[in-house]
């Protein structure tokens, strides 16, 4: 086998490598401002409403309890407001009412139980008279004649008959200075409402108080405030001018407070 030792080999040319494709950069996006965003409408801090300064707490300042004299003279006030009693009889009044009670403090205890009972049956005890369902005419007459006397005055009757006796009804005749006149009456109250004709004129009149029983009672007046005793406060008096709750549900006639019996048909009242 022949040796070829005397050549050198001979390197043969390495082939090129592949070409590369050509890469073209990628396109950037093209970027667009951003827009701007609106500009933010400025917030006002909310106002809080002005608060007014607190009031300062009011003290409750305690009504003083009113003493048992106290109590006393307002009601001898009232008495005076309502034309049954003057100023000047205050502390006369005071005795009385101590004399009657056994104190001011026990008429104090009375007053609350019933006022108008208690003021009204002290009245009558102290300015006024009573007469019972049967009464006999001359003894009506006499204390009626013992107020009218202050003013120079007097009633007198005489002819004194029994018209119908199952009815109680009677008949006399009254007599007022040169003024005459022939009555006939069941009760009481028919007579002081005759004798209140006689002596309209001479500006006194005598009322009816009310007496929570069968009995009757009256005192002299010269000026009584109607509009006041209407209301009722603490003493009742029967009157026209009083009759201000209601009517009667027998004769239907016009009622006061607190009565009971009616001052036209006398049949009795619901409390």
């Amino acid at each position: 086998m022949p040796f070829k030792f005397w050549k050198k080999d001979e390197k043969k040319p390495e082939p090129a490598p592949p070409a590369k494709p050509e890469v073209k950069p990628e396109a950037k996006p093209e970027l667009k401002p951003a827009s701007k965003a609106p500009a933010a409408t400025p917030v006002k801090p909310a106002v809080k409403p002005a608060t007014k300064p607190a009031a300062p707490t009011a003290k409750v300042v305690p009504v003083p309890k009113r003493t048992p004299e106290e109590i006393v003279t307002e009601v001898h006030r009232a008495l005076v407001e309502f034309g049954l009693a003057v100023e000047a009889t205050r502390e006369v009044f005071k005795k009385r009412i101590a004399a009657k009670f056994g104190s001011l403090e026990d008429f104090e205890r009375k007053m609350k139980e019933n006022p108008q009972s208690i003021v009204t049956g002290f009245v009558v005890s102290w300015l006024g008279f009573t007469v019972p369902e049967k009464f006999d005419l001359g003894n009506l007459l006499y204390e009626a004649n013992q107020r009218l006397s202050s003013f120079g005055m007097q009633v007198s009757a005489t002819d004194e008959i029994s018209v119908d006796e199952a009815q109680g009804l009677r008949e006399a005749t009254f007599t007022l200075g040169n003024e005459k006149v022939v009555l006939h009456f069941h009760n009481p109250r028919e007579v002081f409402n005759e004798i209140n004709t006689m002596i309209r004129d001479r500006g006194l009149r005598f009322i009816e108080l009310e007496t929570w029983s069968e009995d009757y009672a009256f005192m002299l007046v010269k000026s009584p405030n109607w509009d006041v005793l209407a209301r009722g406060e603490l003493v009742i008096v029967k009157a026209e001018e009083t009759a201000t709750d209601g009517e009667c549900p027998e004769c239907g006639s016009a009622i006061g407070e607190r009565w009971v019996t009616c001052i036209a048909c006398n049949s009795p009242l619901e409390a």
